[in-house]
């Protein structure tokens, strides 16, 4: 009877550096798909031959995404650090039954999980050169903690140094936009004959960087009187998790204080909500000064 590979029974692993990070994750899905141009066929002498022929030289760049939950420890700190300078890793998924490869991972979106009442999480989004079945791991593994503890958060919003009561939600979201440099050749494209020897990308650079979110703050009688206005130049400073905000007790998620452009909005709900659009727009060589996940 066959083996199959079943999700759950999944262990994900980071490798950057020649260190290898366990990662617990609530999610992971990955492929790869190749490239396919397709060609006439039909001459003058063949005007039946209406099905086009099919030519497949290249790869497309992989897609993977997981969720790995916020805990106060630092043993999933790695994933932060890879998504805010995006340097390329290896990532493994590893099963009872395979090894798969993911080589040249970078992480192209990063979504801050804050929602009240659940644990704060981080979801992941990314691209890589090959994916390949069978690998062996590599890099030291890295202890883990001997305890997990998750944060559930309590919100904090300050704007324009004011604070903003009543928030609802917030969501903080980096998009790191992934150009792979042209690794097409017509000598290359030549000698390919199978899926061995398919050209794949292996290089990229980094053209844009987005940081932004939302802010959704119910409506009340002590909120600001213009529910409509704009900004390009506020001060935003968002903490989601626990402990004393100020002191160096806190655990979580802080973005800013930052410069930020944002509108606001009404939302007429059940409840009358206020809210906020808002971008980062401020220049900074370590963007880890102005977002960051506080661990322990």
């Amino acid at each position: 009877m066959p083996s199959y590979n079943f999700k759950r029974e999944a262990q994900v692993f980071i490798v950057t550096g020649g260190l290898r990070y366990r990662l617990d994750v609530q999610d992971i899905s990955f492929s790869q798909t190749f490239s396919e141009e397709s060609y006439p066929v039909r001459t003058l002498h063949a005007q039946n031959n209406v099905f086009e022929a099919s030519n497949i030289t290249k790869a497309n760049a992989a897609n993977f995404s997981f969720t790995v939950s916020a805990i106060t420890e630092a043993d999933f700190t790695v994933v932060r650090d890879r998504l805010l300078d995006y340097a390329s890793f290896d990532l493994f998924i590893k099963t009872p039954v395979d090894t798969f490869k993911l080589e040249t991972a970078v992480m192209t979106n990063g979504s801050f999980g804050i929602e009240k009442s659940r644990p704060l999480s981080i979801q992941v989004q990314g691209e890589a050169s090959q994916l390949t079945r069978g690998a062996t791991l590599t890099g030291s593994l890295q202890n883990r903690s001997a305890t997990m503890s998750y944060v559930i958060p309590k919100l904090g919003v300050t704007l324009n140094g004011s604070t903003l009561d009543g928030v609802v939600s917030v969501s903080i979201e980096l998009q790191n936009e992934i150009s792979w440099t042209p690794y097409t050749t017509v000598n290359n494209a030549l000698t390919v004959t199978n899926a061995g020897n398919t050209m794949y990308p292996s290089t990229f650079t980094l053209s844009k960087r987005i940081l932004a979110g939302s802010i959704t703050q119910y409506l009340t009688d002590s909120s600001v009187a213009n529910t409509q206005q704009w900004d390009t130049d506020a001060s935003l400073t968002i903490q989601a998790g626990h402990g004393n905000f100020a002191t160096s007790s806190f655990r979580g998620f802080k973005m800013g204080p930052a410069t930020c452009s944002f509108t606001n909005r009404v939302g007429a709900g059940t409840v009358y909500t206020q809210n906020y659009d808002w971008r980062i727009t401020e220049n900074v060589p370590n963007l880890a000064t102005k977002l960051n996940y506080t661990t322990d």
